[in-house]
Parts: C-alpha cells; sequence; structure tokens
C-alpha cells in the first residue's frame, strides 16, 4: 500500500471511528441502554479497527498482534476481541504483486528452481506470506515473500498508530505506549531483513540438532535475498490446533508441554538466545511421528549473562512464594522492574503477581495442571495496580522476553498439559550454574597462562 493511501485509510479510519462512536451513542440514548464498553469500542468500530490493520498489514498489524501476547486481560473486552481478530490476520498480495516481488528478488527465472509454485498462500502475517512450493530436485518448501514497502512504512505507521490509540483512549497511560512503539519499530526493522532471519534460522537449526525431538527446517539459499525466505517444509499442525482435534492422548499433551517449557527456559538460561515470537503457529506438532517443529525465526534477541542470570534468580524466588519477597524486589530493582521509589501498594501488588506468575514452578504444585490455571485472570487486579503506580517502564528486553514466556503459558494451557515445572526449571539452574563456574574457571586458567 503505498504510503499517502496508507495516510488515508488511518485518517478515514479516524473519522470513521467517530462516526460509529456518535452513531452508538445516539442508540444507548435512545433505547437507554448501558454498556460497559467504550463509546469508541463497539462492536461495529472493533471491525472497522481489525479491518483496516489487517489490510495496511505492517507496523500496524504488528503492534496490534504485540498488544495480544502482553496484558492482554488488562484491555477492555471489545480490544481483547480485536487483538484476537489481528493476531493471524492480514489480507493477501495480489498475484501481480507477488509475481513482481518474486522476479525483483530472485530473478526473472526463478521458477525454474521450482517444480511447482502455490499461488495462493497458506499464510499471511504482518510483514510478509508464505506459500507452498515444490522445488526440482523434489524437496518441498515454504516460500516467504515479504510485503512490498513494509519496510518504508514502519516509523509513520507507529506515528499513526500513536495518535490512533491515544484518540481512542483503549491503552493505559501504564503501559508506557511510547515504549511499546519504540520496541516495536526496532523488532520490525530486524524481521524485515530476512537475510537476518535465515541466519537466525540457521543458529537455531545447529543448536537444538543434539534434540532430534525438536527440528527446525533448512534454509534454501538459491531462493531467498533480503525479502525473500526459502525454507524446508515442515510437516505437522499447529500445535493449539493438533490440541483441539483431540487425538492427543493425555500423556503425549504432557510431554509436549514439557517439551515446549524446556526449550524456552533453554533458550533463554541456556543459549541466550531467544525466539521471541509466541504465535502458535510458529510450532508444530506431527501425530504419526510426535515430531515437534519450530518456524519463523524473524523474532530473536540475545540476551547477555548477566541479565539471564538475574533473571534467572528472579523466577526462582518467585517459585518459592512469599517467602521470598525481599528476594523477589531485590531482583526486580536489579532488573529495572522497580526504581526503589515505589510505595507499599505498588511493592505488595508486585510481589503477588510475582508469585502468581511463579506458581507453576512452586514445590507444592507439581506437576502443574496448565489446562486448569488461571493465572492471567487471579493476576489482573494487580496488574491494573501496578498500571497506575508503576515509576518506570519495562527494558527493552522484557518486552519479547515476557511475551514468550507468555504465549508459553497460553499454550501449555491450550495443549492442557501438566508439567513437572520446578523439575525444569531445577534442571536448568543446575546446568547455569555449572556453566557459570567453567567460564570462571576458564577466565581464572586464561589469566594465569
Amino acid at each position: 500500500v503505498h504510503p499517502a493511501t496508507r495516510a488515508i485509510h488511518f485518517g478515514g479510519l479516524g473519522i470513521g471511528l467517530a462516526a460509529g462512536a456518535a452513531a452508538a451513542a445516539v442508540r444507548r440514548a435512545v433505547s437507554g441502554e448501558q454498556e460497559a464498553h467504550p463509546l469508541l469500542m463497539n462492536e461495529a468500530n472493533v471491525e472497522r479497527l481489525a479491518a483496516t490493520l489487517c489490510r495496511l498489514r505492517g507496523a500496524a498489524l504488528k503492534v496490534g498482534q504485540m498488544l495480544s501476547f502482553n496484558d492482554a486481560d488488562v484491555l477492555p473486552p471489545a480490544v481483547r476481541t480485536l487483538m484476537e481478530r489481528v493476531r493471524n490476520g492480514a489480507d493477501w498480495m495480489p498475484a501481480w504483486q507477488l509475481e513482481e516481488t518474486l522476479r525483483r528478488e530472485l530473478g526473472d527465472r526463478w521458477r525454474e528452481h521450482v517444480e511447482s509454485f502455490d499461488e495462493e498462500p497458506v499464510a499471511a502475517a504482518s510483514i510478509g506470506q508464505v506459500h507452498r512450493a515444490t522445488l526440482v530436485d523434489g524437496r518441498r518448501v515454504a516460500i516467504k515473500v515479504q510485503y512490498p514497502g513494509v519496510s518504508d512504512s514502519i516509523v509513520s505507521d507507529l506515528w499513526s498508530m500513536r495518535q490512533l490509540v491515544t484518540y481512542t483512549g483503549v491503552v493505559p497511560p501504564g503501559l508506557y505506549l511510547d515504549r511499546v512503539l519504540e520496541v516495536a519499530r526496532e523488532e520490525l526493522l530486524e524481521e524485515c531483513d530476512y537475510e537476518r532471519e535465515a541466519a537466525n534460522t540457521t543458529r537455531f537449526k545447529k543448536l537444538l540438532s543434539p534434540y532430534t525431538e525438536l527440528a527446525v527446517p533448512a534454509v534454501v539459499p538459491q531462493l531467498s535475498s533480503k525479502h525473500v525466505l526459502t525454507t524446508e517444509w515442515m510437516a505437522g499442525l499447529p500445535i493449539d490446533k493438533a490440541a483441539a482435534e483431540g487425538a492427543i492422548e493425555p500423556a503425549e499433551r504432557d510431554r509436549i508441554g514439557e517439551r515446549l517449557l524446556w526449550l524456552t527456559l533453554s533458550e533463554l538460561f541456556k543459549f541466550r538466545f531467544m525466539q521471541t515470537d509466541p504465535n502458535w503457529s510458529n510450532f508444530l506438532y506431527e501425530p504419526r511421528t510426535r515430531q515437534l517443529s519450530m518456524i519463523d525465526f524473524g523474532a530473536c534477541r540475545e540476551y547477555d549473562a548477566p541479565f539471564a542470570a538475574s533473571y534467572l534468580r528472579l523466577v526462582r524466588a518467585c517459585a518459592d512464594g512469599e517467602a521470598q519477597r525481599e528476594a523477589i524486589l531485590h531482583h526486580s530493582r536489579e532488573l529495572g522492574f522497580l526504581t526503589g521509589e515505589e510505595g507499599r501498594t505498588m511493592l505488595d501488588a508486585h510481589t503477588r503477581a510475582a508469585v502468581l506468575v511463579g506458581r507453576p514452578f512452586a514445590d507444592g504444585e507439581q506437576p502443574y495442571d496448565f489446562g486448569k490455571q488461571t493465572i492471567s485472570k487471579r493476576v489482573t487486579g494487580d496488574v491494573q495496580t501496578m498500571l497506575r503506580e508503576r515509576l518506570t517502564p519495562p527494558r527493552k528486553e522484557i518486552y519479547s522476553l515476557h511475551r514468550r514466556l507468555n504465549g508459553c503459558f497460553q499454550l501449555a494451557s491450550r495443549v492442557g498439559a501438566r508439567i513437572r515445572a520446578r523439575e525444569i526449571l531445577l534442571e536448568i539452574e543446575r546446568d547455569h550454574e555449572a556453566a557459570e563456574q567453567a567460564a570462571e574457571l576458564a577466565a581464572e586458567e586464561q589469566a594465569t597462562a
């Protein structure tokens, strides 16, 4: 979509939302009805907003997807509905634009490399769409094609989104919208670089190669570029869909959940390199072979050793409950969640929320039944307090990290897994401590050599 056209879409959306709110106000006045949601977030306006985000794609859709995995329960119900709509929604490129993009990126003879190419995409997301193809050597592949102009529209789109969100008033001030948009800009610019994603994919394939139950696709370099990425096709269904079909036995659901939790914690504390997009479609399950696969490595982040060590200590303190209040507050200040100037109300809410989130790892909760967990609902009151009382936004690393952790918990819940989460955490902690000791010993030997 041309930048001028995008601006018109955003402007038209603002006018449409205002008109929709006015119409809703008239209906309420005439009928005398009382509704909980704001006038701007009536059903018609939710539809307008979702349709526009899906049509514009890019940064507009990305912000919606980010909000759908962060603090979703503190947003109004109508906005949560909207976020669910845009999580996997995007309009396709027209056929002529798709062909033009592939020729520009791969050359006029790109089709000589493929035996077949499905013109209709199998998936469409915030910055690109995916097509199934078969190479001339028989390999089945996924070809991801970036929407033209997405990277060029990021800054203007985010500015427009800020104006729109401020106007609707649907995001609480304590979410620090400017920081969310700043993180979104940095992540989007990285995700628009498919050469970077190819390197991330190859790196993850190497990291997970010792673990045969976890598969990562190989990159096809001759059909990849800055804006096109081709990888081998990974068989299976998104894990939540496979679980919803009811064909997975309880013990297998538990195994899937355990592997996903182990993977998430290992990425942070062992590899210190995490795939931070929790979209459930990025985690596949093949029922015939019981193979788990990861796809889509555009959103990845590295974490330095001090951050990982401090965060692990915080998780362990949260797992050990209210008795570790001082440790929770200490590590929270260390990680920048708190400034040290907060009042008692904020500190109490922060501690209660931390203990609730750490409950899956608590000693008396094992195995933890994620299928019955209600953490997000139970923590909402304290989150509301924190949004009013907190004095600083989270550091940038936290947004993507918590999006992935939240996504892992949600996926385990959808699978209905019962997980010995504490055992996994303690195993990760032991491995982390051993690695730290080995690094210290190596540094001492190098210093004395």
